[in-house]
């Protein structure tokens, strides 16, 4: 009697989880790279308040630039940035200083040159500059009915508080 074992040896190595994780965050990491990562973290802080409403980084670009002593090629990492072009010429002025800056938080030369795109950018102010708030004047009779809804309330920060929530939603209602 000859029995026919066709069935395939396993093959399957385990692995521990963190291996099978690094190769995931390999994945994600090579997508949006570390260098990648630092620049947009740290933009406001490389180019200053006024560039960093008028430009942004979209992507680094690698291109071969030599070979070493074994034959592996060496890239040239070029930063793509997206500038107003109101601000284009100021940039172009101020582009070895970036490029420094981006260099010296790596401490290396992690970016060889910048490459510039007029695009328009929006501006990234903050709430504070849109809000045009109007001072309002409550008239007397509005504080004095304030006043008397809280005036049997023995908690004197309790009442100083309706007070002011108060004359908050009249100003904002008129």
């Amino acid at each position: 009697m000859v029995t026919n074992n066709n069935s395939k040896n396993r093959v399957f190595i385990p692995q521990t989880i963190g291996d099978a994780v690094k190769k995931i965050n390999k994945n994600y990491s090579n997508k949006h790279g570390k260098i990648d990562f630092v620049i947009h973290s740290n933009w406001s802080k490389i180019v200053g308040s006024y560039f960093k409403d008028y430009c942004e980084p979209t992507s680094i670009t690698r291109t071969k630039d030599t070979e070493n002593d074994i034959g592996e090629p060496i890239f040239k990492n070029y930063l793509n940035v997206s500038v107003s072009p109101a601000a284009s010429i100021e940039f172009e002025h101020f582009k070895g200083t970036i490029l420094e800056k981006i260099n010296s938080y790596f401490g290396f030369k992690a970016i060889s040159d910048l490459r510039i795109q007029q695009n328009y950018i929006t501006k990234h102010n903050d709430i504070k500059n849109y809000t045009m708030k109007q001072k309002y004047t409550l008239s007397k009779d509005d504080i004095n009915d304030l006043n008397s809804e809280v005036e049997n309330l023995k908690n004197s920060d309790l009442k100083k508080s309706l007070v002011d929530l108060g004359l908050n939603i009249a100003k904002d209602s008129k």
